[in-house]
């Protein structure tokens, strides 16, 4: 029993005997720890931005050759030193191009503005390539594009409307002077209705390098019931306000022109063709008389009266 008591006393004292030196030796371990470990080179990637600034005789040239935003570094230094770098605060490297002539630009380590102790060890990609071609603007005009069929019973009222009507389109010359419309995203009509519609409607993306001066344009779509005409013949003209000795002629023909569904629909014998004579009481002899259609649906369109006019014989 007494061995037991011993021992616990004996590790009581190790942990407990000069425990602030103890303390301190740990921390010094661990610090130097810190410095051989943070002393040891490592490698990083990093990316870096890219800003590229035309040469002076590229001023009516465009740049058709796709230039990163950004290139990979890979840096070497010590790990305190990497670590310790922040992407987002590298600053970009510039570009700066003397001619449009220069086809091949070397990025080259010197140009990275980096923390001393660490140093570039590969870019990717090593070089940009650059390929200028004459710039052109052109006025085009602008296409809608219409998908499907309206619905049964309707029609269009008129052609699209589009606004703006052309459009500014910028880019390399040989692609610019191909083109010959500007044209919208397609416009779905099956389910429209009667009525006006008017919508926001994106444009075909442009080509490769080239430029719209809007992005969408707004359409005018009128929509209307399908229309069509109709002749009522022969239509029987009577007389009211006096009785007349005769009518010459005594029918005519109507050309009408409405919807088709009422048109349809429409009974002849529903429709009146008058002449008023309220206004000839009491006289004698013959008077050209307007005739007049009563009884038509008011989307119904009088298109022509063959004929306008009846004679009318009035007296004993």
């Amino acid at each position: 029993m007494s061995a037991i008591v011993d021992a616990l006393h004996t590790i009581r004292l190790f942990f407990t005997e000069n425990l602030g030196l103890k303390a301190g030796a740990v921390g010094i371990a661990i610090l130097m720890f810190s410095l051989v470990h943070g002393a040891e080179d490592m490698e990083r990637n990093v990316y870096v931005g890219v800003v590229v600034q035309p040469p002076s005789d590229a001023q009516d040239m465009i740049l058709v050759t796709e230039i990163p935003d950004k290139v990979r570094v890979r840096l070497k230094g010590s790990r305190a030193r990497l670590n310790a770098i922040r992407q987002e605060n590298l600053p970009p490297v510039d570009v700066k191009l003397k001619t449009q002539e220069e086809p091949r630009y070397y990025l080259e380590k010197e140009m990275f503005d980096l923390p001393a102790g660490v140093s570039v060890m590969e870019v990717v990609p090593p070089s940009l390539v650059f390929k200028w071609v004459p710039r052109a603007i052109r006025e085009l005009p602008v296409e809608v594009s219409l998908d499907g069929k309206l619905p049964a019973g309707l029609e269009w009222a008129g052609e699209p409307e589009v606004f703006p009507e052309t459009m500014d389109v910028e880019g390399p010359r040989d692609v610019v002077n191909s083109m010959r419309t500007v044209r919208s995203m397609e416009v779905d009509v099956r389910e429209l209705e009667d009525g006006v519609l008017q919508r926001e409607v994106p444009l075909v993306g442009a080509p490769a390098n080239t430029t719209f001066e809007a992005q969408t344009v707004l359409v005018t779509l009128r929509v209307q019931p399908k229309m069509k005409e109709r002749v009522l013949s022969p239509l029987r003209v009577d007389a009211e306000g006096v009785v007349p000795r005769a009518l010459r002629p005594r029918a005519i023909a109507v050309r009408l022109r409405g919807p088709e569904v009422i048109l349809d629909q429409l009974n002849p014998a529903s429709v009146l063709a008058i002449v008023n004579l309220s206004d000839a009481a009491g006289k004698k002899g013959s008077v050209a008389v307007p005739v007049e259609l009563r009884g038509l649906p008011d989307e119904v369109e009088v298109l022509e009266l063959e004929p306008a006019m009846v004679t009318v014989l009035l007296g004993e």
